[in-house]
């Protein structure tokens, strides 16, 4: 990768030299909630030397490993070795990738690699409206000696000010007349009255089970991402299943969020039609999911509508 090409005369030194190399990165050093960087470990061994990985059931404190490659090429007197990780988090906290251990065994010798701490931060919002446009290398059109047209320069301004006080005017209209939108509704009102727009729609008793599964399963997404402040409409399944985990919702909350997703998945993938039990169950517990987490006015929002990292 682009990120080792700086790396040529050590890595030739301790090639010769026989002596290990250690080195690692990250693909960059800001993310938001559920993004995914890449973490690069590269080492170059002496002939004959076993690396042994850490574990990443657990992950990398506060990280997620979603998934990891390794690549081994060996050479006359050293073997190369790459090891790359997938990690992200969903926590909107600070976080820090810890030291990440590498053991070299040769023989009965064992020595531990470290990687050092290296800070992620945390972006809560990302824009894209930064878009700047310029054209550059024009030049004014040159005078060479044809008749003054100043007249026309004047008409054409004294245009150009009608025309610009005609359309100030019509906005100003149109604003006087725009009726101010209201503030959107708090996310628990918003919930509730989603919820009973689908019930007032029949679709279990019309058998439409996929679409009633498909648009709770949207209301329930859209509740937890306001409440919570996690882009969790964009979130997959797994996605949501691991930030259900890392979460500070309470055990009964977490069982309720976990058996939902679980279960309508195989109901909008592989079209599986559950008992009318089930049916009914998946609203009543996207309702009580919504009153147990309704915030409570007389605590401070930031102490509890922001989950942290379990």
């Amino acid at each position: 990768m682009s990120c080792y090409k700086y790396l040529i005369i050590p890595l030739v030194l301790a090639y010769t030299a026989r002596a290990t190399i250690f080195i690692h990165s990250v693909s960059q050093d800001s993310i938001s909630v559920g993004d995914r960087i890449l973490f690069n470990v590269a080492m170059l061994v002496p002939k004959g030397s076993t690396i042994i990985p850490p574990p990443t059931e657990n992950g990398f404190g506060k990280f997620t490993v979603k998934e990891w490659t390794t690549n081994k090429v060996e050479k006359t007197n050293t073997d190369s070795l790459t090891f790359n990780y997938i990690i992200t988090h969903y926590s909107t906290e600070q976080c820090t990738l810890p030291p990440v251990p590498f053991v070299q065994v040769i023989g009965e010798k064992k020595d531990t690699f470290l990687s050092k701490p290296i800070p992620i931060r945390t972006v809560l919002v990302r824009t894209t409206d930064t878009t700047v446009t310029s054209i550059l290398g024009l030049k004014p059109q040159q005078s060479v000696g044809s008749p003054s047209l100043a007249w026309l320069w004047i008409v054409l301004a004294a245009f150009g000010v009608f025309a610009i006080i005609f359309f100030l005017a019509r906005m100003i209209k149109k604003r006087s007349k725009a009726e101010v939108k209201p503030p959107p509704k708090p996310p628990y009102e918003e919930a509730i009255e989603a919820l009973a727009l689908l019930e007032a729609k029949q679709y279990l008793l019309k058998g439409m089970v996929r679409e009633y599964v498909f648009e709770l399963s949207d209301i329930f997404k859209r509740y937890i991402e306001r409440r919570f402040e996690v882009n969790a409409a964009e979130f997959t399944t797994e996605e949501m299943l691991d930030w259900i985990k890392v979460s500070s919702l309470e055990p009964e909350d977490r069982k309720i969020c976990e058996w939902f997703f679980y279960t309508t998945d195989p109901v909008k993938f592989a079209k599986w039609l559950p008992d009318n039990d089930t049916l009914y169950r998946f609203g009543s517990d996207v309702r009580q999911f919504v009153e147990r987490t309704k915030p409570n006015p007389q605590i401070a929002p930031h102490l509890t509508d922001k989950p942290n990292a379990a």
